[in-house]
């Protein structure tokens, strides 16, 4: 158990169950339920929240690599915008898993090892996991718009 004093071991290791569970909740009825919800209804408090802050040191960072199935080949198109839709869907719940995993670990690693660790605990969860699920959902909120107006689009084509 000496790994739980260590927080960012404890992140990654609830990473990989996010990715463990995700395939598994695939096959439950909920699953299109949970990759379509928001936590936030105002788009705005997104960005009040400094997702939009997180986005960019992100992508400033070595971590923009992690998630490389996340963007656009050429000019999107109605398709590529679902599959990133859908890659984003994995993504969030697969965030919104490990943060439960480790939140589960959490008060065991602030009672077994103290305040600091405890707090390095919600803080690397928070970083770690809450906002990368919050920028999908912003991500995720704006594809919805994106893909709603190809339909619109689509629809008047067909007809006239």
């Amino acid at each position: 158990m000496r790994v739980l004093s260590n927080p960012i071991a404890v992140l990654f290791i609830s990473f990989l169950i996010g990715l463990m569970a995700d395939p598994i909740l695939r096959r439950f009825i909920g699953y299109e339920w949970i990759s379509t919800r928001f936590l936030f209804a105002n788009p705005k408090t997104y960005e009040s929240l400094g997702v939009l802050w997180f986005r960019k040191f992100l992508l400033a960072t070595p971590l923009r690599y992690f998630n490389t199935s996340i963007n656009f080949a050429g000019i999107p198109d109605q398709e590529s915008l679902k599959k990133v839709r859908d890659y984003i869907a994995t993504a969030e719940v697969s965030h919104w898993i490990a943060m439960v995993a480790m939140l589960g670990v959490t008060p065991y690693a602030w009672w077994s090892y103290g305040l600091k660790v405890g707090i390095a605990f919600l803080v690397l969860n928070i970083i770690g996991n809450l906002y990368p699920c919050l920028l999908q959902q912003y991500n995720k909120r704006r594809l919805f718009s994106l893909i709603s107006a190809f339909e619109r689009r689509d629809g008047r084509r067909a007809i006239s």
